[in-house]
Parts: C-alpha cells; structure tokens; sequence
C-alpha cells in the first residue's frame, strides 16, 4: 500500500502499542527516501529521548539524527528531532517580541512546566512556528496517549476562547503593562467577577501580596504574543485537509488495545479527514507461521492466536479504510527495534 507524503502526519495511540517507536521509524524511512523531516514529540513522558539517545537537556532544541546510525542508507541522510519544552516555545515567542524580560514571571513558569496546562497549546505553536519557516518536508508529530491526544486537537479551541473578544475588552483595562495607557490597576478588581475577585484575594494572601501584580503581568504578556497564538488557529482546520495531513491511529494486536483504537478514533472523527490509517503493530502471524510446534497443546496455542490475530484484523478491515500490519520486532536495543520498523516502512513507499 502506497502511502503519499504529505506536510504532516500524526500518530496518536492508547499508551503501551509503540507510537512513539513507529513515528520514529516513520521519519527514519522518510528521511532516508531524501524528504527532510522534523520530529515531534509531545509526549510527556517523552520516549523518544530513548530510542534516540537524547537527554532531558536537548527538550526544546533541534538536535540533528544521521540515519545512516539506524539503517543501511546508499547516501548520508539525516533527520532532526525535537522533544517538546513548553518553555521554550514561550521563551522563543517572547524574544521575538522583544520581551525577554517579562518572562520572568511565576505564574508563567508554573504554566510552562510539562503538566501545567499549556503543553498542548505550545505543541500548537511549536509545529504552526516550524510550518510557517518550511524548513521541512514532512513534520512528523508523536502525540501524547490516549484522552491527551484529544486534549492536543482541542488546543486551537482554547486558545480562540482565551483570547475571545470579551476577553481582549478585559485586557485593554489590565493596566500600562498591556495597552500602554496609565489605567489604574484597582480598574481590574472592577471587570472581574466576585468569585474571581476572591479566589485572587485567596491566592493573594497564600502566595504574597504581589499575587495580582503577577498575575497581571503574566495575561499581559500573552495577550503582547496574542499574534503568535491566534496564527495557530488555522491549524486545525489544515489537519483536516486530505492533502496536507497523514493521521496514523496506532494500535497493536491485542483485543482491548483494538477497542481502545475505536474509541479513540470515535472522540477524534470531528478533527480528522477520512483519509486515515490503522497501524497494527506487534504483530505475530510471522512468526506463528515459522513455528511448527510437535507438541499438541503447543500446536493448539500456536492455532488460537492465529485466529484471535485473524479475527482483530478482518474487525479492523470492517472499520478502517486503511490498515497497515507491522510485525512484533524482538530486538534487545531500541535503535535496533526502529530500524527494523523502518524497514516495514520502506517496503510501503515502494
């Protein structure tokens, strides 16, 4: 089955069926086709620094990947790979406006760290940044498992929300620090709800009496960038473009992982195009089919998982246009599991 290269191509999967192994062997093959690719992973937990020998100092830089140290390749090629830092993003957002400064802030700190709310948001930013500058053929994305994933698809909704124009009315009277005007800040303590007027009371008595202040500072400074988050809009409505997006559901051969798939795919129809691909890895047929056991019971083991494995792929035929079969990889190294994926892969652009 061909598979067409195209701007990006996401992996989502439940946690435990190898999406971040298979997207990295998907930008593994790609690149060694000659496209250039980039990376991503916003996984929290993020695997791939394993399967690449990064560490958790390279979050939020480019780091360059010879292939040649995975596959057998004819020239040098090379792909780069990028775990996701939240802060990063903010902080390359707020050079380019100059605000360096203003990016000492707790409040934005506390919602740049890897569960503080915004990881999906600045996934959003970091890929439209790297879209906008076209460095790359192909953007290949390994997104966080499972509900996170939804949560990564919904991001360029709250970020229409947030900066929503009844919010924007709100920001104008938030002070010099946003519009530039002398506008008293006690103003704020009157556009604001009662509730939230006593939550910041709360917080304010909690964390010091330049709690508002801070907080202040901190919505100013994103609505200065407000620029850089609405561009990111758009983004969805792409992702569900045939020709600009490749969505690849991973899931592997075990029943409960399939219905995992289902359920998925059921939450994150409204985001996709129908053109998608059900990756089925872990496979076993290959090796069922090279084991000719003498015992009975084993021969009997040996029949039962050939058919449950049947059974999975003729339901994941009946509800997938597409599905794709990758073999169980026993390799002891991960650079030795990717390159074997990639070598699937290979087999599928030809």
């Amino acid at each position: 089955m061909s598979i067409p290269n195209k701007k990006v191509e996401i992996f989502c999967g439940t946690g435990g069926v190898g999406k971040t192994t298979l997207a990295t062997s998907r930008a593994i093959a790609l690149s060694s086709q000659g496209y250039k690719v980039l990376l991503i992973t916003i996984d929290p937990a993020k695997r791939l620094k394993q399967v690449l020998g990064l560490h958790d100092s390279d979050s939020g830089n480019i780091i360059s990947i010879e292939t040649k140290s995975f596959a057998e390749v004819s020239k040098s090629e090379s792909f780069d790979a990028l775990l996701l830092s939240p802060s990063k993003t903010l902080e390359r957002i707020g050079k380019a406006e100059g605000l360096e400064d203003e990016l000492d802030n707790r409040i934005l700190k506390v919602l740049t760290k890897p569960y503080g709310g915004m990881n999906e948001i600045m996934a959003v930013l970091e890929v439209q940044f790297h879209l906008e500058n076209g460095n790359y053929d192909t953007i290949v994305l390994d997104t966080p498992p499972g509900k996170h994933f939804i949560d990564f698809l919904e991001a360029t909704k709250k970020i229409e929300n947030f900066f929503d124009k009844s919010f924007v009315e709100i920001f104008k009277y938030l002070g010099k620090k946003v519009t530039g005007d002398s506008a008293p800040k006690k103003l704020f303590g009157k556009i604001v709800s009662s509730g939230i007027k006593k939550l910041l009371s709360y917080l304010e008595k909690v964390t010091g009496g330049d709690f508002v202040d801070i907080f202040i500072d901190a919505v100013g400074f994103l609505y200065k960038c407000r620029e850089h988050f609405t561009s990111a809009i758009d983004f969805q409505k792409e992702l569900r473009k045939k020709e600009f997006s490749n969505w690849f559901l991973v899931t592997s051969a075990e029943h409960h992982k399939v219905g995992e798939a289902m359920s998925l795919l059921q939450d994150a129809q409204k985001f996709m195009h129908g053109d998608n691909f059900l990756a089925v890895n872990k496979c076993l047929k290959p090796f069922l089919d090279n084991w000719h056991p003498i015992d009975k019971d084993l021969k009997i083991l040996k029949s039962t998982m050939l058919t449950r494995e049947n059974e999975l792929k003729v339901f994941a035929g009946k509800n997938f246009k597409k599905v794709l079969e990758f073999s169980e990889i026993l390799a002891a190294e991960p650079k030795e599991h990717v390159t074997d994926l990639a070598e699937g892969w290979n087999l599928l652009l030809t």
